[in-house]
């Protein structure tokens, strides 16, 4: 009875020291994989509160919208109409709602299939650098919950005096057509059906 307990006590104390060598493997591949980036472990941007890290820029497939750029956690990359100029204007409790894409001038990311244009950094009257399509600041929105949303395509708000019509950004440059799922018409504020909080 004594051998059995002791082979047991072997057998298990063997277990988790392969268990500890393989943990402590992994967690190496982790953090290498994490520090890879230009921004360490905020590579990959979050779906919503502040600014957010480029990491990957990918497509997706949207039905009844088309192709969207989407992050490295497949959220849906913006533009909007009051900075084609390239002129930041979403600043203070705009980036609350419209996180800026975040990226290090050092590390752009490449292109996608079927880019027409080219990612650049743009400076931030913060001091903070951006991440641009042709000019454009990219952005994601809060309220798009799940990878491939869109809720923020032809959505309209207006913050500091400022009026912003967001479109969900493309390879290509054009506008997606709006549909009756997103927020097209909408307006920032009790009648958009988001509680902006203000």
């Amino acid at each position: 009875m004594t051998s059995r307990r002791s082979t047991a006590q072997a057998m298990v104390g063997a277990a988790a020291l392969l268990a500890l060598t393989a943990a402590a493997c992994g967690g190496s591949g982790t953090s290498a994989t994490a520090t890879g980036g230009s921004s360490g472990s905020t590579s990959d941007p979050s779906p919503s509160g502040g600014a957010t890290a480029a990491g990957k820029v990918t497509t997706r497939d949207v039905a009844d919208v088309g192709t969207v750029l989407v992050n490295g956690k497949a959220m849906t990359l913006y533009t909007n109409e009051a900075e084609n100029s390239g002129k930041i204007r979403c600043v203070g409790s705009c980036t609350d709602f419209w996180p800026p894409v975040t990226a290090d001038k050092a590390h752009v990311p490449a292109s996608v299939p079927g880019m027409s244009g080219a990612f650049s950094v743009v400076d931030r009257p913060d001091g903070t650098t951006q991440l641009a399509l042709d000019g454009h600041p990219l952005y994601t929105f809060s309220e798009d919950r799940t990878p491939g949303s869109v809720s923020g395509n032809g959505f309209s708000d207006d913050f500091q005096g400022t009026k912003f019509v967001w479109h969900a950004a493309t390879p290509d440059g054009s506008t997606p057509k709006a549909t009756a799922g997103d927020g097209a018409g909408n307006t920032g504020g009790g009648n958009s059906g988001y509680n902006y909080g203000y």
